[in-house]
């Protein structure tokens, strides 16, 4: 009876200290199951730094992006962990994402989402676990801001992200009223449009928004491409050069007239100092009656002349 107690309690001790690893497996509750076997088997537990997907055999490494198949549903995550686990001699494997948004997600938050494509992903701070099956392939995800900046050709298939987003706040990590437009119409960068580069602001510019007619956009590497932005701007330049033009040759005519005028105002001061200066009438007047004095004075001493008779 003993031996049979001490047989019953060991079964149990082995119940409470073995989990139940197949109801975590199907309840998806990979957290608790990667932690758990961890603990008991750590040397079945293998950390991964890539994994190679099934159909493309593509490597797949830590920070890179992927889409899943899941419920019917395509899962799009950014790559954070990757394990491996031996159970009971084979190899099950496992990987952990960041969950990306798309623009059906997000509809409703702001007017501008519904100028977002398809080809729009918004990284989130959620993440999800996947079985290795689950994993369908390996995308590329631009920086739309680095497309636009550098000029870069996305592969056919690619998508790109504008900003990430805070699931528990609600709020996009770049506002969107800073999200790139470039073009004058002021929508949405769309990179699968086509665009024409303006060559003097480097603005990008739809195709319909060009002005151009469509024999120009065939052949337009034989044009320089300037945006009705910049054509209007040039107009404007062009006439207030005319105008600063028109302004140089007033001033410029001013200038002559005032230098004309200082060089008759200095030829007149100069005269007037080399003029000798005009006595008054008074001055005058005295002058000519002390005259007169002297000449009586002067007749009155002559001796009087005596008349000899005859």
């Amino acid at each position: 009876m003993k031996k049979k107690e001490t047989k019953f309690k060991k079964t149990q001790v082995n119940k409470r200290t073995f989990p139940n690893f197949l109801k975590m497996i199907d309840e998806r509750n990979f957290d608790l199951f990667i932690s758990s076997y961890s603990d008991i088997h750590p040397e079945n537990i293998f950390h991964c730094g890539f994994i190679y997907t099934h159909k493309q055999n593509e490597k797949l490494s830590i920070n890179e992006d992927a889409a899943f198949l899941l419920d019917n549903k395509i899962w799009f995550a950014r790559i954070e962990e990757i394990v491996k686990i031996v159970i009971n001699g084979e190899d099950a494997g496992f990987i952990k994402g960041r969950i990306y948004l798309q623009k059906p997600d997000l509809i409703g938050l702001h007017e501008k989402i519904k100028e977002c494509t398809e080809d729009d992903l918004f990284l989130t701070e959620q993440t999800k676990w996947f079985f290795c099956k689950e994993l369908r392939k390996k995308i590329m995800v631009y920086n739309l801001n680095d497309i636009i900046q550098n000029n870069i050709d996305t592969k056919p298939g690619s998508f790109y992200t504008r900003s990430e987003f805070n699931v528990e706040s609600q709020k996009f990590l770049t506002p969107v009223e800073e999200w790139a437009t470039e073009c004058i119409c002021q929508k949405l960068f769309d990179n699968s449009l086509g665009y024409l580069q303006c060559d003097r602001c480097q603005r990008w510019i739809h195709y319909d928004c060009s002005g151009l007619p469509k024999e120009i956009l065939e052949n337009l590497d034989d044009h320089n491409f300037n945006c009705l932005i910049c054509i209007g701007e040039m107009k404007v330049e062009k006439i207030k050069i005319k105008q600063n033009e028109q302004q140089k040759v007033v001033e410029q005519s001013k200038y002559v007239d005032n230098r004309q005028n200082q060089i008759i105002d200095e030829k007149i001061k100069i005269e007037k100092q080399d003029r000798k200066p005009l006595k008054s009438k008074q001055v005058l007047t005295q002058s000519m009656n002390h005259n007169k004095l002297f000449i009586n004075e002067k007749n009155s001493k002559k001796p009087i002349q005596k008349i000899k008779s005859k």
